[in-house]
C-alpha cells in the first residue's frame, strides 16, 4: 500500500534518523533509530515528525519487536510485566507511548502479542487520542 504522507530525517551526524508513514485512516508508523552518541534524541526526532504529520495523525501503530539489540519499548514492558504488572498497564510506560502523550495521544492497546510476560518478543500497541 502507498502511504499518503511520509516523513524522512536523517541528521548530518549519521548518527539518528527517523522515517515515518502515514495512511489514509490517519495511522502513522514509524521507525526512530540514534545511536548512544548522537548529538540529536530520539525524543527531538519524535517531536519532529509529530509536527510534520499535524493533525493528520490521528493513531500511532507502534510495532515494537525484540531481536539481540535492546528495545527500549519491549525491554520496558518485559521489565514491568516481570514484575507483575499487567500487560496493558505496562505500555502505558513505555517510550512510544509516553512521547505520544505530550501530543494528545492518552489510549494505548495492545492489538497484537508474541510472547509470555517479562519476555515479549513482539508487541503492536495502537496509541489513540
Amino acid at each position: 500500500m502507498t502511504p499518503l504522507m511520509v516523513f524522512a530525517y536523517n541528521h548530518p551526524s549519521q548518527k539518528a534518523a527517523v522515517y515515518a508513514e502515514l495512511n489514509d485512516q490517519g495511522v502513522l508508523t514509524f521507525a526512530i533509530q540514534a545511536a548512544k552518541d548522537s548529538p540529536i534524541r530520539g525524543t527531538e526526532l519524535f517531536r519532529r515528525m509529530m509536527i510534520a504529520f499535524g493533525d493528520d495523525a490521528k493513531a500511532i501503530l507502534g510495532a515494537w519487536t525484540k531481536g539481540d539489540d535492546p528495545s527500549i519499548n519491549i525491554d520496558k514492558v518485559n521489565q514491568l510485566t516481570a514484575q507483575g504488572m499487567p500487560l496493558e498497564d505496562s505500555v502505558q510506560f513505555a517510550w512510544t507511548v509516553t512521547r505520544a502523550k505530550k501530543f494528545g495521544f492518552s489510549k494505548a492497546r495492545v492489538v497484537a502479542q508474541e510472547g509470555s510476560p517479562g519476555s515479549f518478543r513482539k508487541l503492536d500497541v495502537m496509541i489513540e487520542k
